[in-house]
């Protein structure tokens, strides 16, 4: 029997950011819908981003120099709405409040943390599931 259940949120992450003096700066807790998770999904593993890479390796093979710079522009500007987006998601209104207390650079590095954080989940379930199905087919093959 397979058997799921649907949660309000898949995801509760805390995140705590303190100065050099141990003060807490943020103390946040992300909150992260089973939707918002399949946002965050498709905004990290982007198919036209392949598309486009191939692309841009492409035309600089043909030395297409204005080609290549216009492609690579629209790519840099779809992958920063594609962070806002992230941001949006998992910070919520919280936002700009969070990069209010810690900075910028911080906050960037916060961002960068949470992308890996959930760019690793991803794939450890992808890898789980390989492995599972892979056990189960030696079972299967062995009797």
């Amino acid at each position: 029997m397979i058997k799921l259940t649907r949660k309000q949120y898949e995801i509760e992450e805390p995140i705590q950011v303190q100065d050099e003096n141990g003060n807490m700066l943020v103390d946040y807790t992300v909150r992260i819908t089973p939707e918002e998770k399949l946002k965050i999904k498709n905004i990290i593993f982007d198919e036209q981003d392949v598309k486009d890479g191939r692309l841009l390796s492409k035309l600089e093979k043909e030395d297409k120099t204005d080609e290549y710079e216009e492609l690579e522009s629209k790519v840099l500007e779809r992958a920063k709405a594609r962070q806002e987006e992230f941001e949006k998601i998992v910070f919520k209104e919280e936002r700009e409040n969070i990069k209010q207390k810690v900075g910028e650079s911080i906050y960037l590095d916060l961002v960068d943390m949470m992308f890996d954080f959930f760019a690793n989940a991803f794939v450890e379930k992808r890898i789980s599931q390989m492995n599972t199905l892979t056990t189960n087919l030696r079972k299967i093959t062995n009797k």
